[in-house]
């Protein structure tokens, strides 16, 4: 997507000149005579880059540009100037302007100038985005949980981290655990509380994107690799050197795809597609499943070399149910976080609400958990949350109740609709999936025919509840 240009110049006929340019280049531009009168629509334009001319009536360039860098950083600034010095170029550049230009203009060189700061303000914007997502003053501590199955996770997440140096990649971990109890965040703390915690963190669920597309995110393509490679893109591998590479549902990804991986692994490099060298690179590769691996490579579904490689240091997550008094903790402080974000008083957990909340399988784990606590408190803000406040016949509790392979079924509490469940389970894997089909089908053990027949019974469709 082209970026979004404020002009900033009192030459009216340049100021034209230059907007019907930008604008044949798909470019959203607006030209303003004054500093004034930018800065004024600054905050409802939100450009991505500013063309200030240092000569203004009025507010000068020079003031412009601290303005603008003070109410809007995230914009690049470029600064004109018609004299053949560049005094006052060097004094913006130092001011924070991305770069420069004089005049007269060569609309061609200007049109670089601006694709140049715009990715570098990508580029750092991303990077910002990755480390404060990865960085935790005391990351590991961000795994809540007193039982001894967390301690141990804890203790295991620090020497996990520490068996680790930059500069080459470092040994791989696989993460495993039931859906939702915490292996992303506990692939952040490994990252943050390691040598790289100030490099890129980047993630990718290899069962939300079709294999097709999977290879090129992955490991990039040169220009010309295949039809719509039209320019040459890094892939994520790339994106992460240097730092750690987080492949969530590795249980999913295409076996095809799985040789490529290992050969990225073992070679500590990687080749785009269309391109004919590799390149090295130092990532540590994280891993995550909360399939059974070993089954699966019974079932011939994932490589026993592959395996073996990504569990040369293994994190094991326990399910919400088997951390006893845990619930309350999590539960308290989910609701704290609640209260804060939304401004919510004196909102509370009764005790009859707590046991409730002991006494409830967790088939979500704590995703669930801070889910429902959530829910409960927006609907009843300011008042204490009971047991009727939580929904928790609403969850996949009730009669019914999945806890890992284990399905228990109490039909005292009333009667089931079976293809009210298939219907919500059919839903959950496509909008898990993004309506990948065949990754839905083998979340859900179904054939693609079975599954297209189910869609169809059901009148499922992208756009509709669950898409």
């Amino acid at each position: 997507m082209p970026p979004s240009v404020v002009i900033i110049e009192d030459d009216q006929g340049l100021a034209g000149a230059i907007e019907a340019f930008l604008q044949r280049q798909g470019v959203s531009v607006r030209a303003f005579p004054s500093a004034e009168a930018a800065l004024g629509a600054l905050g409802e334009l939100g450009p991505d880059i500013a063309l200030v001319d240092l000569h203004l009536p009025g507010m000068s360039g020079l003031d412009a540009l601290g303005a603008i860098r003070q109410e809007r950083p995230e914009t690049a600034v470029i600064v004109m100037t018609a004299y053949s010095t560049i005094s006052g170029a060097v004094a913006a550049m130092k001011a924070g302007a991305a770069d420069y230009l004089t005049k007269p203009l060569d609309l061609d060189e200007l049109w670089v100038v601006i694709q140049r700061a715009w990715e570098g303000q990508r580029v750092r914007g991303e990077l910002a985005y990755l480390r404060r997502r990865a960085g935790h003053a005391e990351p590991v501590e961000s795994l809540l949980g007193q039982c001894p199955a967390m301690v141990d996770v804890r203790e295991r997440i620090l020497q996990v981290a520490t068996l680790d140096h930059t500069g080459d990649a470092g040994p791989t971990v696989l993460i495993t655990g039931e859906t939702g109890t915490g292996k992303e965040l506990a692939a952040r703390a490994i990252h943050a509380a390691g040598p790289r915690a100030t490099r890129p963190f980047v993630e990718i669920n290899c069962a939300a994107i079709p294999a097709t597309l999977l290879e090129g995110e992955l490991f990039g393509f040169e220009k010309g690799a295949y039809t719509d490679a039209r320019a040459s893109k890094a892939g994520l591998f790339e994106a992460a050197d240097g730092g750690t590479l987080f492949l969530d549902e590795i249980g999913l990804l295409d076996v095809a795809l799985q040789a490529k991986l290992l050969r990225a692994i073992e070679d500590r490099s990687v080749r785009r597609l269309g391109a004919l060298t590799p390149r090295r690179l130092d990532v540590r590769i994280l891993a995550a499943s909360n399939r059974d691996l070993e089954a699966a490579v019974r079932e011939g579904t994932f490589r026993q070399d592959l395996l073996y490689r990504l569990r040369v240091l293994t994190v094991d997550l326990p399910p919400l149910r088997a951390r006893g008094d845990d619930v309350p903790l999590l539960a308290e402080h989910f609701l704290a976080q609640v209260r804060e974000r939304y401004a919510l008083g004196e909102t509370r957990l009764t005790p009859a609400a707590i046991r409730a909340l002991q006494a409830y399988p967790w088939p979500g784990n704590v995703r669930e958990l801070a889910n429902i606590v959530e829910r409960a408190a927006l609907l009843n803000s300011g008042r204490p949350l009971g047991p009727e406040h939580l929904a928790l016949g609403e969850a996949p509790g009730g009669p019914l109740a999945v806890a890992g392979d284990e399905v228990r079924v109490d039909f005292g509490q009333g009667p089931i609709n079976l293809e009210a469940i298939e219907k919500t389970l059919i839903q959950k894997a496509l909008a898990h999936t993004r309506w990948n089909r065949s990754r839905a089908a083998d979340l859900l053990g179904l054939s693609k025919e079975t599954l297209r027949y189910r869609i169809e019974k059901y009148g499922l469709h992208p756009d509709g509840p669950g898409g």
